[in-house]
């Protein structure tokens, strides 16, 4: 029922590491030089007007292919991850969008700085083999660079706004799977058994029940069931609840606990500000308009 998930804004940093896009030694196909034309080119999607080409996108579709392909995975669903490539295209030209829009500048001497480091971590040879295996042109990777910094000025007041000291309840529970079994065991609470013994006994959650069904500390946010955590909430200290309905099974939860201003655990903090920023992110097509101009297929 908690969560170990972790956090933290995205360094592009890690673009270099291994297990993200192809691997300096993976080999992969070429793309063809495009004759000259003069026609326009091709439009797979505009976003407030700002046009994303068809071959922005199929040079993206090379690299995520090149990726899976270096770590030896199959795509299921072509026409779902080539559908998800684009989303982050549109999702990048919003951002930038936005990052314009408030004014945020990085500099040249702040994308060649983060490069530099880069560079020296891994070396000019394999940075050089990474770019090629995952078709960037140094100005290209430059420019996602300079993107990814202003996203971390965008993200700065998202993550910095996730509270370090919240109101915080400390509650167990008993999941059960239908809601017939756990009004046995409400029967029973109410006939005087103990909590902690009834949950060690029939609880599915095998992250608690051996603790009672204890689910520690958590403020709002905190735990992965919504339901439960709004009846820990609703509760005063040693109140027990009516039998709580999820998508996990069949609830019993019972306040133990509540402080008005306790210190927020490091893994919950991190989840909190995943989900903040998930949150933001999401936020980022509100009132925006996302015009797709092809049809995607597997």
């Amino acid at each position: 029922m908690k969560t170990n998930l972790k956090s933290g804004v995205f360094l592009v940093a890690l673009l270099l590491a291994g297990c993200v896009g192809a691997s300096v030694e993976s080999q992969t196909p070429e793309i063809a030089a495009q004759p000259e034309q003069e026609t326009q080119p091709e439009i797979a999607v505009t976003v407030n007007g700002q046009p994303i080409t068809m071959e922005a996108f199929q040079r993206e579709l090379a690299r995520f292919e090149a990726g899976q392909a270096s770590l030896g995975l199959q795509v299921a669903d072509q026409a779902a991850y080539k559908q998800q490539v684009l989303e982050q295209l549109v999702e990048q030209e919003l951002l930038r969008q936005l990052a314009i829009s408030k004014g945020i500048v990085v500099s040249d001497e702040s994308v060649d700085a983060e490069m530099n480091a880069m560079i020296e971590q891994r070396g000019q040879e394999y940075f050089d083999a990474w770019l090629n295996s995952n078709y960037y042109t140094l100005d290209e990777f430059r420019e996602v660079i300079r993107l990814q910094l202003m996203t971390n000025q965008l993200t700065t007041p998202v993550v910095e706004a996730v509270p370090t000291v919240a109101e915080q309840v400390h509650a167990r529970h008993i999941l059960v799977n239908t809601q017939a079994e756990a009004e046995q065991i409400l029967a029973r609470l109410q006939a005087g058994e103990e909590f902690g013994a009834l949950a060690a006994q029939y609880s599915l959650d095998v992250t608690t029940k051996n603790n009672g069904g204890d689910l520690g500390w958590f403020p709002r946010g905190g735990l992965l069931v919504p339901e439960v955590e709004d009846a820990a909430f609703s509760m005063s200290p040693e109140e027990a609840s009516q039998i709580v309905v999820s998508a996990w099974g069949a609830h019993i939860v019972q306040t133990l606990e509540i402080d008005p201003g306790r210190q927020v655990e490091p893994e919950t903090h991190d989840r909190l500000v995943r989900k903040a920023i998930e949150d933001w992110r999401l936020g980022l097509r509100s009132g925006a308009d996302i015009q797709q101009l092809i049809t995607i297929t597997s």
